[in-house]
């Protein structure tokens, strides 16, 4: 009786997936490498164009001074400047200084007479070190023509701990990360809403909380009274709060592609038109014009208010994030709206 001799059967080593495995991982791979493309174009193109080559469009500033002697300065450097610069009057040093401690003017400029031959130019580096270096260079060009010696006023100084004005600029940026990555983190379908909703919302308590007592307390970085560090978390929770809904809206009707959306929302144009990198004066008109609405914007801008000006026009700010709050909650009410809404169980035409 013979036996008929068979081949051995290939194996493979234990835990190597077949070759038509390896093909099918190999496409996920390069499906997930639309991730790290679109972070890195992204990214280089939105914070490049942004910060590349600042340059001052219709920064406000003022010669001080009564009229018939600070004219023909003001007039001879109006047409110096062209459109960088929007050269106004005021009738006195005193006047000047008000008006840039409440940015109305980013600074003023003094001129040096006979009875005082040391000019002076007034900025505030609290409404962004950039620009108050950039209209003191301007002021100083100004100076040395007029052969006076200059002296700075800071009328809105930066705290000992934040001579680069940046702290409250991280600050956003942890929040932000923290409001859109919350939402990663809970974003699993079995997970139940009310259990959802009170992670989301303890995040959005918990984390300026945490920014706050590392870079504030611990490092001294963020300064001010008892009421501004309340007011302060209070409006950091509400953006958190802001930035996890409009992220939770965009991950149920997007799925998994909705992190595309959070990094191109938050962190491609929200953080270079916040204005904490680049004073929104010296950005491109494009970022320039986005700075005047977008959320990361009305968020630094409100922080910048109640730390450095005393709460003077945070109410404006406040109501931007209400309205990108009332923004996320559209996107969530969307897919209820299109099960419940009018063409429920229509076929759509043809």
């Amino acid at each position: 009786m013979t036996s008929k001799a068979t081949s051995p059967t290939p194996s493979r080593e234990p835990g190597v997936p077949a070759q038509q495995d390896q093909h099918s991982l190999v496409r996920r791979a390069l499906i997930s490498m639309i991730f790290p493309v679109f972070f890195a174009v992204g990214y280089t193109l939105c914070f490049a164009s942004a910060f590349q080559s600042p340059a001052p469009h219709g920064v406000n500033v003022a010669i001080a001074g009564p009229a018939a002697r600070t004219a023909p300065l003001r007039a001879g450097l109006a047409r110096g400047v062209g459109p960088a610069f929007d050269v106004s009057a005021v009738p006195t040093a005193a006047a000047a200084v008000r008006e840039v401690r409440d940015r109305d003017l980013y600074g003023a400029y003094v001129p040096a007479t006979p009875g005082k031959p040391a000019a002076t130019v007034i900025v505030s580096s609290a409404s962004g070190v950039a620009v108050a270096n950039t209209v003191e260079a301007l002021f100083r060009a100004v100076a040395a023509k007029q052969g006076a010696r200059l002296t700075v006023l800071d009328v809105r100084p930066l705290p000992a701990g934040d001579r680069s004005g940046q702290s409250l600029f991280f600050f956003l940026i942890r929040c932000s990360v923290a409001g859109f990555l919350t939402i990663v983190v809970t974003g699993a379908p079995a997970l139940r809403q009310r259990y959802r909703w009170q992670l989301i919302l303890a995040a959005a308590v918990a984390m300026p909380v945490l920014a706050y007592l590392l870079a504030g307390l611990g490092l001294g970085a963020i300064n001010g009274s008892a009421g501004a560090i309340l007011a302060l978390l209070g409006t950091g929770a509400l953006y958190v709060l802001s930035v996890a809904v409009i992220a939770r809206g965009l991950q149920v009707i997007l799925g998994k592609p909705a992190i595309l959306a959070f990094l191109a929302i938050f962190v491609m144009l929200g953080f270079p038109s916040a204005g904490g990198a680049v004073s929104p004066v010296l950005l491109p008109t494009f970022w320039h014009v986005l700075n005047r609405f977008w959320i990361d914007a009305g968020a630094f801008d409100a922080f910048r208010s109640i730390i450095y000006f005393a709460g003077l026009g945070v109410g404006t700010d406040v109501l931007k994030l209400l309205a990108w709050l009332g923004v996320g909650v559209l996107l969530l009410a969307l897919p209820i709206w299109r099960k419940t809404g009018p063409w429920r169980g229509r076929q759509a035409p043809p």
